[in-house]
C-alpha cells in the first residue's frame, strides 16, 4: 500500500516527529511506501539553499528527511495551501495513495493562520483520510475538525486521554498507541544502574518544579538527572523574571537549592543520548499532570515508554495515569500522588531506588508489555485501519463543542455548524 503522511505547519512538532519517522520505519519495514509533506499558510514558498550549520545534529530515520527534535524537519516538501494551484496539485497527489494520514488534522489557532479558510478545500479528494490525534484535550484545542470531520473515514488516537477526548467527534476511531523502536532495549540489571532521570520539555503542566523541590530531600550518593528546556526553565533559572513559587521562604531558588544537593541539568539532547542515558539509570520520572488531560484519562508521555524499552522503571504521577488500562501502578510503574508534599515525593523516588524486589518487578512486567509499542506492529494496526479490518468506536459531539468549534471558526473567518447528524 501507499500512505501519504501531512500535517499543518506549527511551531513545535513535539513527539509528532518521533511518531512520523518510526510510524514511517514500520510501514517500510511491512512492504509499505510512505511519502511525506507540510501543509503551510502561505501563498508560495521559497525553497532554503543554505544547509543548517548544525546539521550534524540532524537526523534521518523513516521519512528519509532529515530532522532536528527541537528545530523540526529540513528540506520536507511544503505545500502552500493559499494558492489554488498548490492545492489542486495536493488534492490531485491525495489522490494517488490508499489513505492519507493527517498527523495535525486541523490548522491550530496560531496567528498565521487567522481568517484563513482554504484549508477547507484540502479534504476532498477521492482517497480515504486518517486523523491522528495526539493531543489529549481535543474538545478544546481542535474542536473545528468537525467542520471537515464528513471527510474522514476514521483517527487514530495515540493514548486514552485523546481516544477518550475524541468521543466528540462523529467518526470511527480507535486507539493505537505511539509506535517505537525496540532495538534500544537494555539488559543492564539494577545493581549496574544508579539513580534517575526526568527528561521532557519544562512546561506548566509538566510540573518539573515539583521534582526540583523533592531533590534536596532525596538521600545522597545517586544521580540525580534532569534534562530539557522550555518556558518554566526560563522562568526557573531567570535572574530578572523568576517566578515567586521557584523561591524558597528564605529567598532561595528551588533551582540552586537542587544543583546543591546533586541535581545535574543537562539541557536539551538528541534522543539517542536520552537512550543511553536511560540504560544507565533506575527510574525515569514523569512528574506531570493536567487538570483538564486527567479528566479524559491516562497521557502517559513518549519517555515513559522510551524507559520502559531501556530498562529503567518509569514513575509517574496518579493524574498522569488516571485510569489507564494499559500502565497500571506498582506493575507497570511507581506511583506519585500529584500534588503531594515533596517530602513525600522523595521518599516515594528513594525507595523506587533501594527497593530491588519491587524494581525487578516492574521491570519484568514490561518487557511484555512494550510489544505493542513496536513500529511494526503499530504500522500493521494502521494498515488494517485503512482496510476496514478494525474494531472501532463512533462518537457524538455534544452541544458544548459545538459551541466551541463554532468559536474556532470565528477566528478562521469560517460559516457555523448547526448540528452534526
Amino acid at each position: 500500500m501507499k500512505f501519504l503522511m501531512t500535517l499543518f505547519q506549527i511551531q513545535d512538532y513535539g513527539g509528532i516527529i518521533n511518531h512520523a519517522e518510526n510510524l514511517a520505519l514500520g510501514m517500510k519495514e511491512l512492504g509499505h511506501e510512505i511519502d511525506f509533506c507540510i501543509l503551510a499558510p502561505k501563498k508560495e514558498v521559497v525553497r532554503r539553499h543554505t544547509v543548517p550549520k548544525d546539521i550534524h545534529q540532524y537526523r534521518k530515520l523513516g521519512t528519509g528527511y532529515r530532522f532536528h527534535q527541537a528545530r523540526g524537519w529540513y528540506g520536507l516538501p511544503k505545500i502552500p495551501y493559499l494558492s489554488s494551484y498548490h492545492r489542486s496539485l495536493f488534492k490531485e497527489k491525495c489522490g494517488k495513495y490508499d489513505a492519507v494520514l493527517w498527523h495535525i488534522p486541523v490548522p491550530t489557532m496560531s496567528k498565521e493562520n487567522k481568517n484563513i479558510d482554504q484549508w477547507l478545500d484540502l479534504y476532498d479528494h477521492g482517497t480515504k483520510n486518517i486523523a491522528i490525534i495526539h493531543d489529549g484535550n481535543m474538545p478544546e484545542l481542535y474542536p473545528h475538525m468537525l467542520k471537515v470531520a464528513e471527510h474522514f473515514d476514521s483517527c487514530v488516537c495515540v493514548h486514552e486521554s485523546a481516544f477518550n477526548s475524541s468521543e466528540v467527534l462523529p467518526i470511527p476511531r480507535k486507539l493505537i498507541v505511539n509506535p517505537f523502536d525496540l532495538s534500544n532495549s537494555a539488559e543492564e540489571d539494577y545493581s549496574t544502574r544508579n539513580g534517575f532521570a526526568a527528561i521532557q520539555v519544562f512546561k506548566g503542566w509538566k510540573r518539573v518544579d515539583s521534582l526540583i523541590k523533592a531533590i534536596p530531600h532525596m538521600l545522597r550518593g545517586q544521580r540525580k538527572i534532569v534534562g530539557g528546556e522550555g518556558i518554566e526553565y526560563r522562568y526557573m533559572t531567570s535572574k530578572d523574571k523568576c517566578k515567586d513559587k521557584y523561591f524558597y521562604e528564605d529567598g532561595s531558588r528551588i533551582w540552586d537549592v537542587a544543583l546543591e544537593h546533586g541535581m545535574k541539568h543537562i539541557g536539551t539532547v538528541p534522543n539517542e543520548e536520552v537512550l543511553e542515558i536511560l540504560k544507565k539509570v533506575r527510574l525515569q520520572i514523569d512528574p506531570s499532570y493536567s487538570k483538564k488531560y486527567s479528566e479524559f484519562g491516562a497521557h502517559f508521555n513518549r519517555t515513559t515508554v522510551e524507559a520502559m524499552i531501556c530498562g529503567a522503571v518509569p514513575v509517574a504521577t496518579d493524574w498522569g495515569m488516571k485510569n489507564s488500562k494499559i500502565f497500571k501502578p506498582n506493575e507497570n510503574y511507581i506511583e506519585i500522588p500529584a500534588g503531594c508534599e515533596s517530602t513525600v515525593f522523595a521518599e516515594i523516588i528513594d525507595n523506587g531506588l533501594t527497593d530491588s524486589v519491587l524494581w525487578h518487578k516492574i521491570r519484568d512486567n514490561n518487557r511484555s508489555l512494550i510489544q505493542m509499542f513496536d513500529q511494526k506492529t503499530v504500522a500493521s494496526e494502521y494498515v488494517s485501519l485503512v482496510e476496514g479490518k478494525s474494531n472501532t468506536t463512533i462518537g457524538k459531539p455534544s452541544e458544548k463543542t459545538i459551541a466551541k468549534c463554532n468559536k474556532n471558526l470565528d477566528f478562521f473567518s469560517v460559516g457555523h455548524i448547526d448540528a452534526i447528524r
